[in-house]
């Protein structure tokens, strides 16, 4: 899974920067320190692990403009691709993500530059159905909600993702909806709860991903120029029930992109300069803030996108040209940051990837 500005306001376009840019960010150097923290490579967890590694599942986007993608799957080893989603035209199929056994995948289908709901389909493609409420036509907050950043609960039977809603303030280069709430809901999008509130026209709450225990959740906040510090990001982690949350990366590195729990619920993979889209990292840290250390790195100018564990803990996915200039490829590598494998062979942007588990 993959995004570098998250969105600010309805009007938007489906990707990164360059998928999903969003205003003019400028962001402070990070700190010599944090700096030297994350040259360290991270050691392999002890942990047993119970789940066995299934197919990844990811994106891949048709056209240069990112008007046009759908949701494919693939295995480990590169044999096997399928393409599960076949959206209308017009349409962008976006962030899958696996549930615990499996059996289905969660993801977002876009209008660009428009509005985003939230599907659920089976493996397979069959048995697609909407989750988030109905919305006529094209048309956009006030009037519909916008639903983006879609993750399964360690139950299988709800999910979690940002609800936008309201109007939008504009700033000569930004803007911003009015409130961002961490929703959840089960597969039909009834017994909704919201877990956590942005202030008015604060911040953007995205990719609230639950612990494997489901005592918590990590998500990223993308501050409006109305926050402290304004136009930055960072990691926080919160109880269930949204209270206690606190931040665990420095406002300075502007960590996000679709953070992941690794399966011991011991760590937390997610990338750097999300904003700046230069010089990014694929990095992990505890979920109390320590332990902060890179995995991969390919230059300044290298595309990187964001990254998930494998379900057996030993492995991370992502996606990266490796500083070549093409277009994003998936790749797999050890937690340690070595071995790196290429797994898809298209010349297409393929990013956005979760590792599933086999189904059971």
């Amino acid at each position: 899974m993959d995004t570098a500005t998250p969105r600010r306001s309805p009007i938007r376009s489906t990707g990164t920067a360059p998928e999903r840019k969003r205003g003019l960010l400028l962001l402070v150097a990070v700190v010599a320190a944090v700096a030297a923290t994350l040259a360290v490579a991270v050691e392999p967890s002890q942990a047993t692990y119970q789940a066995k590694n299934g197919r990844i599942a990811f994106r891949r986007y048709f056209d240069d403009a990112h008007h046009r993608s759908a949701i494919f799957t693939i295995n480990p080893d590169g044999t096997g691709e399928r393409q599960v989603t076949h959206p209308p035209k017009g349409f962008v199929d976006d962030q899958p993500d696996w549930s615990p056994d499996g059996a289905l995948l969660a993801f977002t289908r876009c209008v660009p530059d428009h509005l985003c709901s939230v599907y659920v389909v089976n493996a397979d493609g069959t048995g697609l159905r909407r989750v988030s409420p109905p919305c006529p036509g094209n048309a956009e907050p006030p009037k519909c909600e916008d639903d983006t950043n879609v993750t399964f609960l360690p139950d299988g039977r709800h999910v979690a993702f940002t609800r936008s809603t309201g109007r939008v303030r504009e700033w000569r280069d930004w803007g911003q909806i009015q409130h961002s709430d961490v929703v959840v809901s089960d597969l039909n999008g009834g017994h909704r709860r919201v877990v956590l509130r942005s202030g008015e026209y604060r911040a953007d709450y995205n990719f609230a991903y639950f612990s494997p225990d489901g005592k918590r959740f990590v998500y990223e906040r993308a501050n409006s120029p109305l926050a402290q510090p304004p136009l930055h990001r960072a990691l926080f982690v919160a109880s269930a029930d949204g209270s206690g949350d606190h931040r665990i990366t420095p406002w300075a590195l502007d960590a996000g992109d679709n953070p992941d729990w690794s399966p011991d619920g011991h760590w937390i993979v997610f990338r750097t300069r999300v904003s700046s889209d230069r010089n990014c990292s694929i990095a992990v840290v505890h979920p109390d803030g320590s332990g902060l250390r890179q995995l991969a790195n390919y230059g300044a100018r290298a595309n990187m996108r964001s990254a998930t564990f494998s379900p057996d803990g030993r492995w991370i996915v992502f996606a990266t040209d490796r500083g070549k200039g093409t277009n994003p490829a998936v790749y797999v590598m050890r937690v340690d940051g070595t071995d790196v494998r290429r797994v898809t062979s298209s010349t297409l942007w393929d990013s956005a990837a979760d590792w599933g588990p086999a189904a059971s």
